[in-house]
């Protein structure tokens, strides 16, 4: 198969904003809210003291003892709460069963026809539980993980809630106790639906209920904006406006969504999950496990639709059908949506190029 000149999908999991508050006796929402800090921040980078060949600058002593005033943005747990809650919803739509939009007709009929077999597989299953195991564990807190124990609460479309009473007892690989995985496997047939059922309109509402130290930081999402002005703080958190005029910080979409794809150990060595990306982005090292070269990366893999199709349509009849780890990566990124195109021709460049040289110097 060859990619075409049109080609996207939508993407199929569609996460809100995750909110941060705390209840009182009076009152079941009461926003959580960030604090702006005046510090004076040390002197200790690299670039104080060095040049970038390690030689000395020339300073006086006390140059380097001067504080570097900052206006900051933090948020802490208030006095006397013992717990947060972090709240979102999400909706999922069965946006990987064909293209939204194709330039070839023969690419999109391969494309549905690959994703009804992977479908009649049974591989939808599978990433319906890696979706859902995030969801349970609490992988979408990020460093909020990293306190006391931590309820998950979970409401959906289809009238059932399911809970985990401790994301601390639980871990990725580990055998999940019988309730715990009872609750695993309820979820996630409810997700598969929706994921491969084009009627079905599913939501979830998924609260964290955290258990905090006193007055204990708290890390929501961080704005990435324009340098601040003067007097306004470097560092600031995403927030939502409440109906009484307050904010709430909370965690973009993005940041959501991010953690609920963290399901990606089908690379080459696979020794961590990586969030669903094309090329495998690896963010702590900064480098990509799925690189071209590899021929793992996601374009290298699609364009052997062909070959994945004969193999599921090889594997359909067999009572428990294998199904390879590059196809379950290709429909991840699928269910993560995108454009995944080659560049059209530009044809007004192919057409400038036929041009004497002397006439575009003239007309410059």
């Amino acid at each position: 198969m060859e990619l075409c000149n049109v080609l996207k999908y939508d993407r199929s999991l569609y996460p809100g904003k995750a909110v941060f508050f705390y209840k009182t006796a009076e009152n079941d929402f009461v926003p959580l809210e960030a604090e702006i800090n005046r510090i004076r921040g040390q002197k200790a980078g690299f670039t104080e003291a060095f040049t970038p060949q390690f030689k000395s600058k020339n300073l006086a002593p006390q140059d380097l003892a001067h504080c570097n005033p900052l206006i900051l943005e933090e948020c802490y747990v208030p006095p006397n709460v013992e717990h947060i809650y972090c709240r979102f919803s999400l909706r999922a739509q069965a946006n990987s069963l064909k293209p939204t939009g194709c330039s070839e007709p023969a690419v999109f009929s391969l494309l549905q026809e690959l994703a009804t077999t992977f479908k009649a597989c049974g591989g939808f299953k599978e990433l319906s539980t890696r979706y859902c195991k995030n969801l349970l564990l609490g992988s979408w807190l990020w460093r909020n993980q990293n306190t006391g124990n931590t309820q998950i609460d979970i409401r959906t479309s289809s009238g059932n809630s399911y809970q985990i009473s401790n994301t601390r007892q639980l871990a990725w690989d580990s055998h999940w106790p019988a309730d715990a995985q009872r609750v695993l496997d309820e979820l996630s047939q409810e997700l598969h639906q929706a994921l491969t059922e084009p009627t079905v309109f599913w939501h979830a509402d998924i609260t964290a209920k955290i258990e905090t130290a006193f007055c204990q930081e708290i890390y929501p999402s961080q704005v990435f904006g324009e340098k601040a002005t003067q007097g306004e703080a470097s560092k600031q958190f995403a927030k939502v406006r409440c109906v009484d005029g307050r904010y709430a910080v909370s965690f973009n979409s993005v940041k959501v969504g991010a953690a609920l794809q963290l399901i990606d150990d089908w690379w080459e060595d696979g020794s961590k999950r990586l969030r669903i990306h094309e090329y495998g982005a690896d963010k702590e090292l900064g480098i990509a496990r799925r690189s071209p070269e590899s021929e793992l990366s996601f374009y290298s893999l699609f364009v052997n639709a062909e070959h994945y199709l004969a193999e599921l349509k090889e594997a359909l009849p067999k009572s428990e059908p294998s199904i390879s780890p590059n196809i379950y990566y290709l429909f991840a990124v699928l269910i993560k949506g995108g454009m995944f195109q080659k560049k059209a021709k530009d044809k007004s460049k192919s057409k400038a190029e036929t041009i004497p040289a002397t006439t575009n110097i003239a007309k410059a």
